[in-house]
């Protein structure tokens, strides 16, 4: 994916993309339209209150300096206690709904963004790290949340604050209003001039957090790799080198961020102390009374107040302006692999898949299937075979429609996979792969996410066909046993047998399998190989073999090099050929020495 704007483009470009991206990230808050107008109406009520007792105040003191109506005196406190107590209970209600408000349209934004992550194509995950990935869901979501929890609040009682005390102080005195204002085109012009570094700095500093995740994250998932190879210092020489730009980016970002309050603060409080030495003067010459320069002292006093406030807060802001532009780049990105607007759902198949003059490329001009032609019959096991990179998987994925082709047809059951929809078309394709995955829950629930609405006694007896009901319930909970993290509490022929008895639970048409029995050892073999067959039996199937082994008895086999199909038949019939793959069989099991194959060591997608 793209870079973020602000962190590549000129800083126009980049001011003009984050206000755009904070109007579209506050959009999210009128979900709860009826309670924000709500909120607005409270905000305003409870800064006029708050406001109104400055006004109050000027009475009082001169109401003190002159009349000394005692009557009047404490009916003006009066007011003044009503005006807090108002402005107090509109403030808490306003910032209770604020909340609520603030927690939906988070939760929503959240749900959005993995929502929209679920519909998108295969080639988006072969190209965006799982690490980067993983800091746009967390670290940038938690910059907005930070934004939604304080500063919101923040920013609509300040705005409203300071229109009511700018209307307040000119009509106290419009000479004090004057030069109370003169203030604001300085504080704006330190900003801009600030944003203008801080911008394109916190969109490093969310660059390198995430650089600094994907590291992590691989690190932690290659674990073993590390130990193995002794490695643990390049390891956190990486994680260090990761972790000093992230700091020294961070660094930058927060001190450019800081620089605005303090200088805020000193240009504010100048501003009132030449409002009240001009004010002075004024009071000498009679201009304005005591009173009314009490008032506009405490007015300008709640005019700087939310100015501070504001700025304070401005770190906040663009930092979640950065973190919602980098979230917002995931949600407006569109998914390649589409329905057609004309699609519909597969009909129930019996498994006739026919492939014709298939071309295929990841990248457009570099093809990894040329001209591909073959059939499978309903029931039939279909064999893939050949070197690294061959395009053996490339097959299936394009099958069940990961990528779209460049030319050609495929068509199951006279049904083109491009005139269906993509989640029929895969409801009939069940899959094993090498490395079995298994989701943290219970081991009833792993089996139940192949089939909605699945039920326990359907779960049991395709847990006993895969010959695993028996390691089950020796498991401490039984069924409800929750796995940990990919299943690790379970031997990896076990989690291969769960993998098994769930596609059995999805019971569909075509099955695709992965070298379901490397790496394990032989009994464990013989039990996933028979949970295999039970899987297979009546489906057609589609094995890919590392291991030539697993498909002598497929009914055929397709030898795949360089994205061709070089050979195809029976295992005997491919045998007495004498070709690619008796070579290929012969270097792996008899041990001789075979002509030169061209191996191709790079992988299927190199994007």
């Amino acid at each position: 994916m793209t870079r973020d704007i602000t962190g590549t483009n000129g800083h126009e470009e980049a001011s003009v993309s984050r206000l755009e991206t904070m109007v579209r990230l506050l959009r999210y808050l009128t979900i709860k339209k009826t309670k924000l107008a709500g909120v607005v109406v409270l905000f305003f009520i409870g800064a006029l209150s708050f406001l109104s007792i400055s006004v109050l105040l000027g009475e009082a003191i001169e109401n003190l300096t002159t009349v000394m109506d005692k009557d009047a005196l404490l009916t003006t406190a009066l007011y003044m206690l009503i005006a807090a107590f108002v402005s107090f209970i509109t403030l808490f209600i306003a910032y209770r709904w604020l909340a609520d408000i603030t927690q939906t349209a988070l939760y929503q934004l959240r749900k959005e963004l993995f929502d929209h992550i679920q519909t998108l194509s295969l080639n988006f995950f072969d190209r965006q790290p799982i690490g980067e990935l993983m800091s746009r869901i967390t670290n940038d979501m938690d910059t907005v949340s930070v934004l939604y929890q304080a500063p919101i609040g923040t920013l609509i009682l300040g705005a409203f604050m300071l229109v009511i005390s700018v209307i307040s102080m000119v009509f106290l005195s419009w000479e004090l209003a004057i030069i109370a204002l003169l203030v604001i085109p300085l504080i704006l012009g330190l900003v801009w001039f600030l944003s203008k570094f801080a911008g394109p700095a916190f969109a490093a500093l969310q660059d390198n957090l995430a650089d600094l995740n994907g590291i992590m994250e691989e690190t932690l998932d290659g674990e073993r790799t590390v130990i193995a190879y002794r490695q643990q210092k390049h390891a956190a020489d990486s994680l260090e080198d990761a972790s000093v730009r992230a700091r020294n980016s961070g660094a930058k970002a927060q001190i450019l961020s800081l620089v605005i309050n303090p200088l805020t603060v000193m240009s504010t409080y100048l501003d009132l102390a030449i409002v009240g030495l001009i004010g002075s003067v004024f009071v000498l010459r009679d201009i304005v009374s005591v009173g009314t320069l009490s008032s506009f002292l405490s007015l300008t006093l709640l005019f700087i107040f939310p100015l501070i406030s504001i700025f304070a807060n401005y770190n906040y802001i663009i930092s979640a302006a950065t973190g919602a532009s980098r979230v917002f780049k995931i949600i407006d990105e569109k998914p390649q692999i589409v329905d057609r607007p004309s699609a519909l759902p597969m009909k129930p198949v019996e498994g006739h898949v026919v492939f014709e003059e298939v071309d295929f490329s990841y990248i457009p001009g570099r093809k990894v299937l040329k001209k591909n032609t073959f059939e499978a019959k309903p029931g039939q096991m279909i064999g893939l075979c050949g070197p690294t990179g061959a395009g053996k998987s490339t097959i299936i994925n394009i099958l069940t429609r990961y990528y779209d082709i460049d030319s050609g047809t495929i068509v199951i059951d006279g049904q083109s996979v491009y005139d269906v929809t993509q989640e029929s078309l895969r409801k009939q394709v069940g899959v094993v792969l090498q490395e079995a995955f298994l989701f943290s829950d219970t081991v009833m629930k792993n089996l139940k996410y192949a089939r909605e609405g699945a039920t326990d006694e359907e779960c049991i007896e395709a847990a006993k066909k895969a010959n695993c009901h028996e390691f089950i319930t020796r498991l401490p909970q039984g069924y409800e046993t929750v796995l940990s993290e990919r299943g690790n509490n379970l031997s990896q022929g076990q989690r291969q047998l769960l993998t098994i008895a769930r596609a059995m639970v999805a019971n569909p048409r075509m099955l695709i399998l992965d070298e379901a029995t490397s790496n394990v050892d032989t009994r464990t073999e013989k039990a996933i190989q028979e949970a295999l067959d039970n899987l297979q039996e009546g489906k057609t199937s589609f094995v890919i073999a590392h291991r030539l082994s697993t498909i002598k008895d497929a009914d055929q086999i397709l030898v795949i090099n360089e994205g061709e199909i070089v050979e195809r038949g029976t295992h005997e019939e491919l045998m007495d050929r004498r070709g690619f793959y008796y070579n290929l069989y012969m270097t792996q099991y008899k041990g001789r020495v075979a002509e030169v194959i061209p191996f191709d060591d790079t992988e299927e997608v190199t994007i």
